[in-house]
Formats: C-alpha cells, structure tokens, sequence
C-alpha cells in the first residue's frame, strides 16, 4: 500500500468529528442523544431534552456528530480557504494563523474532507502529514481532551495512548497526546497531537506517521508546531 494512500485514511479518521454530540451508544445498547458540557469523575456530563445525566465513560461504545456525515449536497461543499505556501512559510488567511514548514513541503487540498479542516500539508514524500483543525468549544481542556480520546478509541483498532503531557504552543497552555493504533486494520501508526485553548474554542495540530518513521520525524513535527502562531486576523472556523 502506498503510503499517500494509507496516511489518507488515518486523516479521514483522526479528524472528521466535531465536538457537539448527537448520539451516544452504550454497551447495553442504548442510545443517549443530547450535548456533551463536561467530564469529572470518570464521567461525562450530558445535556438533554429530559434534564443533565452523567454518562460513566467505560460504558461508552461510540460517539455520533452532526458533522461526521457525508457533504453531497452542492451547498454542503467544502469552502475553499485562502492559503499559501511560499518557501517554507504557511500563511492561512480564512482561519488566520501561520507556520513554518521544512524545505519542500506542499499543500494538500485534497485531504480537506470536510469544513473543519483549516489545513492540510504534506511532505515531498508523503510519509508525514500536517494538519490544522479548529473548533468552537467553550468547555475546558480538560474536557475536549477526553472527548478527543474518546473519538480515538473508536476510530483505531489496537488504540493505545503513547504519552500526555502539558505544552506550550503559541504562548499557551496545552496538551501534547501521543497515540498508536491501525485506522485501516492492518498498518500500525502513530500520531502527535497538540490541543491549544484559545477564547470560544480549541485547535488541534495533528502530526501523522507510520509507526516506524515516528521517532525519525518526530524533530520535524516539533519544529512546525512550535511555529504555529495565531494571527487574530480571522475568526474562528464553525
């Protein structure tokens, strides 16, 4: 399997889910729809039609988004953004903010599967890919880190998380998540993930690789993210 084409399919996986829930399935088989607002004591707090209930986060199969369905319709379509590359500097003017990359790197429009995605990068090989994905969520870290998880387990087979540890990442206080699994059944992989809070909302930096060039690209992708920088000029992507 060509790389490109495997790295496709963990995008696919790590980054089409939004944090507004809609369905939640338990193990005994039930359906709980509503909106997560939070997460303590080894559960989720979930807002209802019929009041507040907290959901314990063992019995949770998987977690259904509104955003997680196919765009078709014409007007579904994913809005363009205003981007460029111009040597090693990334400018993404729709969202606004900027990062510096390694010699050679491109974009890679065709990844952006869906509206949450402010950008995709790729090296000139394909074997590491870089991506941006902002979210309105007025939760705490905390909180949009455990959903995040969440979405993880259900998405890769053999999920195990790697490290967690705090980051700082454009002047502020984040998460730095390591995680390995195999989005498509058979090819191991293993993923950096910063989480960055900002007023109203949370952007994820996404760093994808197979499990073998992990350690080999993992001073690439901390060069990058230490150059991400929010510019202010754009709000936050919906």
């Amino acid at each position: 399997m060509r790389r490109s084409t495997f790295l496709t399919l963990l995008f696919i996986a790590l980054v089409t889910f939004h944090l507004v829930a809609e369905d939640i399935v338990l193990k005994d088989g039930t359906k709980i729809s509503g909106k997560i607002t939070g997460f303590s004591g080894d559960a989720f707090q979930v807002s209802t039609a019929y009041g507040e209930i907290k959901v314990p986060r063992s019995q949770v199969v998987s977690i259904t988004f509104p955003e997680n369905q196919p765009k078709t319709a014409e007007g579904d379509a994913v809005p363009p953004i205003d981007e460029s590359l111009t040597g090693t500097t990334y400018v993404n003017k729709t969202v606004g903010f900027q990062a510096t990359t390694p010699s050679g790197w491109q974009l890679a429009p065709e990844l952006r599967k869906t509206k949450d995605i402010a950008a995709a990068l790729k090296s000139p090989d394909e074997t590491e890919f870089f991506l941006v994905t902002p979210e309105v969520f007025a939760g705490t870290l905390a909180t949009y880190k455990v959903l995040a998880e969440t979405q993880f387990k259900t998405k890769f087979t053999d999920y195990e998380k790697v490290s967690e540890s705090e980051a700082k990442i454009d002047g502020r206080d984040g998460i730095r998540f390591v995680f390995r699994g195999k989005p498509d059944q058979q090819t191991p992989m293993r993923c950096l993930v910063y989480m960055i809070p900002y007023e109203g909302r949370m952007v994820r930096l996404s760093f994808l690789t197979l499990e073998d060039l992990f350690n080999d690209d993992v001073p690439v992708f901390e060069k990058i993210a230490a150059s991400y920088h929010f510019t202010g000029t754009a709000p936050a992507a919906k």
